[in-house]
């Protein structure tokens, strides 16, 4: 299993297939099932890269648009790859 990085990102809208994102993303990270107060977000990072990232539930479902550390971020580019496996 690959480690994933920490990255300094931000809340973004939901795609509206968000529910095969976090499939993809619980594939490719399988800790990421664990119950540990933390949501799959989708997020955008500094640089402008969509992709998703485990924020705490309090960070992810408060509405601010500042940056936060995502743990364990995953591009969205990668997650396609991994849906069409």
């Amino acid at each position: 299993m690959a480690k994933y990085a920490n990255k300094i990102v931000k809340n973004r809208p939901s795609p509206k297939n968000e529910s095969s994102y976090i499939e993809a993303y619980k594939q490719a990270n399988p800790s990421a099932k664990k119950a540990d107060g933390k949501d799959i977000s989708a997020v955008t990072t500094k640089s402008g890269e969509k992709g998703h990232a485990l924020l705490k539930q309090s960070v992810n479902r408060g509405k601010d648009n500042n940056y936060h550390i995502g743990e364990d971020f995953i591009s969205d580019k990668e997650l396609r790859q991994k849906k069409k496996k």
